[in-house]
C-alpha cells in the first residue's frame, strides 16, 4: 500500500528512503565498531555510544552450532583486538563527527592491565534529576566480565563522562540497558550476565527494576519485586512511559513475555499486569525488546531473543510481532500470527504477518515516532544463511530458500528493514535492505531530532568477512562493514 507523504488530518511529511543520506560508515572508520547500540540527541548534538567487536567475541566464546565459516575474521586471542567501547558526537552545522569518549582499561580479575572498563554502551537518555544543574547525558554500559560491574556514566557537557554511583549489582551482571525518569526517579534494569564461560546479552541474573531520585548518591532501591513475582521472568528488559504509568517487558523463555505497570509511589512499586504468555502466542513472543507511545496507545516489539533463535531454550526460529496496548489494558494485534486469546481472536491489522511478512525479521528492535508518523526498524538475520548448514533445517524451510534462490534471496532482501505508518495500522516500507547495504543487519537505533531522523545501524560484517571465491572461502576487506548512521529529512539526499 501507498501511503500519502502528507495526512490530511495534519500528520507531518513522511520520510522515504531517498530522504536519507549516509553521515558515518565503515563504524567511524573502524570496521571492529559493530554496533551503534545507543544514540540520543543532547545539547544541539547526536551521541551515539558502539559495541565493538560483538561478532569476535561470540566466536572465540564458542562457535555457534551450524554456522561454517565463522562470517568475519577473527583473531586467536580476543585481547588482540581492541575492545573499547567509543562514543561518538555529531554537529549537524558542520557536519563533522568528534570522539568523545573511549574507555578506559583497568586492572582484571584475569591478571591482565589490558581490561576494557566498557565493551559497549547499550543506553543512553537525557535526565535532569536531584542534584543534577541542567539535563544530563546519561550512558548505561556493558562490561565484560573480566573486569568491574557495568557503570552509567553522566556528562553534563558532551565531552566529560564520569560514572556515577551504581546500584550493588551481584557479580554477574554485566550489563545494564533502559534508563527512564518516572515520578522523580530514574529508573533501569539489569539485562546481561555472564561468567567465565560466556554472556548471556539479553537475560540479567536479577530480573528487578532499581530506582534512585539522586544519583549524586548511593541510594539505589528495588522499585519492584524479583521478576515482578513470577520466578520465570528472567529479565525486565525494556522500560517505557505511558498513561502516567512505568511499564516494564520482560523476557521469559519459560511462557513468554510478559508486560507489568504501575503509577509508582514509595518504592517497591506495586505493579499491576498487562499480559502474559507473549500476549497469547507463548514462547515465540519470549520477550519485549521496544517500546513507544502512539497516538494515545503504547506500541511493544515482541519476539525471541539471540536473533527470533533462542538455541539453547529451544525456542524458534519465528519473527517478531508488534502489539499495540490501549490505557485499559485491551490490546490489538498490528504484525503478527493470528490467533485465540483470551481477549478473543486477533489477527494483525496492519494486515502483515509476523516480521512485516518476512521470517527472517527476528527482532522489531526499535519503534520511534517523528512529525506524526511512527517509525519501525527490524532485525534481520538473513545475512547469516550463506554460512549456515541449512540441510539439518525443518524440510519446508529448505524448500522455500532453494524455490527463492539463496544467493538471489540474500542479494534483494539483505538488510534491515525500516517501515512507517501514520496511524499504526497502514504501513509501508522505507527501506527493505538496509539502506542498499546487506551488512546492515539490524536498525539498533531511531530518534528524532530538530534536525531530522537518525537511523543507526548494527553491522558486525567487518573488517574482513568471509566470501568464497572460486569454491573457496577466504576472508577479504569489507568496506561495508561496521555500524552505520543515516540521516533523514525532506528532500535530504539530492543524489
Amino acid at each position: 500500500m501507498v501511503l500519502d507523504s502528507v495526512n490530511a488530518a495534519g500528520t507531518g511529511r513522511s520520510l522515504a528512503e531517498s530522504d536519507f543520506r549516509l553521515i558515518c560508515l565503515n563504524g567511524f572508520g573502524d570496521g571492529w565498531n559493530h554496533y551503534a547500540h545507543s544514540m540520543c540527541w543532547f545539547d544541539g548534538r547526536i551521541f551515539v555510544g558502539t559495541s565493538r567487536a560483538n561478532f569476535a567475541a561470540l566466536r572465540l566464546a564458542g562457535e555457534r552450532p551450524g554456522i561454517n565459516p565463522w562470517p568475519i575474521e577473527c583473531p586467536k586471542d580476543l585481547y588482540d583486538l581492541d575492545r573499547r567501547a567509543q562514543i561518538w558526537e555529531y554537529t549537524p552545522a558542520t557536519d563533522t563527527w568528534r570522539l568523545a569518549f573511549r574507555s578506559p582499561v583497568v586492572h582484571g580479575n584475569n591478571g591482565r592491565d589490558d581490561v576494557p572498563s566498557y565493551i559497549g554502551f547499550r543506553g543512553m537518555a537525557v535526565i535532569q534529576a536531584d542534584g543534577d544543574p541542567k539535563p544530563c547525558l546519561y550512558v548505561s554500559a556493558w562490561s565484560p566480565h573480566t573486569a568491574h560491574s557495568p557503570d552509567v556514566l553522566r556528562s553534563e557537557d558532551g565531552v566529560t563522562f564520569r560514572p556515577i554511583k551504581r546500584p550493588k549489582f551481584g557479580p554477574a551482571v554485566r550489563t545494564c540497558r533502559a534508563l527512564e525518569l518516572f515520578d522523580g526517579r530514574v529508573h533501569l534494569s539489569p539485562t546481561g550476565s555472564g561468567t567465565s564461560k560466556g554472556f548471556i546479552q539479553d537475560i540479567g541474573s536479577e530480573a528487578i527494576v532499581y530506582a534512585n531520585a539522586d544519583l549524586t548518591q548511593e541510594t539505589w532501591v528495588a522499585a519492584s519485586e524479583e521478576g515482578f513475582g513470577n520466578p520465570d521472568n528472567a529479565t525486565v528488559f525494556e522500560l517505557a512511559q505511558f498513561d502516567g504509568h512505568l511499564y516494564g517487558g520482560t523476557v521469559n523463555p519459560a511462557t513468554g513475555t510478559e508486560v507489568w505497570k504501575t503509577r509508582g509511589g514509595t518504592p517497591p512499586y506495586r505493579w499491576t499486569k498487562v499480559y502474559d504468555r507473549g500476549a497469547g502466542r507463548g514462547r515465540n513472543n519470549e520477550g519485549s525488546g521496544a517500546m513507544c507511545e502512539f497516538k494515545g496507545a503504547l506500541y511493544i516489539g515482541c519476539g525471541i531473543i539471540n536473533g527470533g533463535f533462542h538455541r539453547s531454550a529451544g525456542i524458534g526460529p519465528a519473527a517478531a510481532e508488534l502489539i499495540r496496548v490501549w490505557p485499559d489494558d485491551s490490546w490489538d494485534l498490528i504484525v503478527g500470527d493470528p490467533r485465540s486469546t483470551e481477549q478473543g481472536l486477533k489477527f494483525p491489522l496492519s494486515g502483515l504477518g509476523a516480521g512485516f511478512d518476512s521470517l527472517f525479521n527476528g527482532y522489531i528492535w526499535r519503534l520511534c515516532e517523528h512529525d506524526g508518523w511512527l517509525y519501525a526498524g527490524t532485525y534481520c538475520w538473513l545475512n547469516l544463511l550463506p554460512y549456515m548448514a541449512i540441510n539439518a533445517w525443518p524440510e519446508d524451510m529448505v524448500t522455500l530458500i532453494r524455490r527463492w534462490g539463496l544467493e538471489e534471496l540474500v542479494s534483494r532482501q539483505g538488510g534491515s528493514e525500516l517501515w512507517r505508518t501514520p496511524d499504526g495500522v497502514h504501513w509501508e516500507a522505507v527501506t527493505r535492505n538496509g539502506f542498499g547495504n546487506k551488512y546492515n543487519w539490524g536498525i539498533r537505533n531511531i530518534v528524532s531530532t530538530p534536525h531530522g531522523l537518525f537511523v543507526a545501524t548494527a553491522n558486525p560484517f567487518g573488517p574482513k568477512i568471509a566470501l568464497k571465491r572460486n569454491g573457496e572461502w577466504e576472508y577479504v576487506p569489507n568496506p561495508r562493514g561496521g555500524c552505520e548512521v543515516w540521516l533523514g529529512q525532506p528532500g535530504g539526499n539530492p543524489a
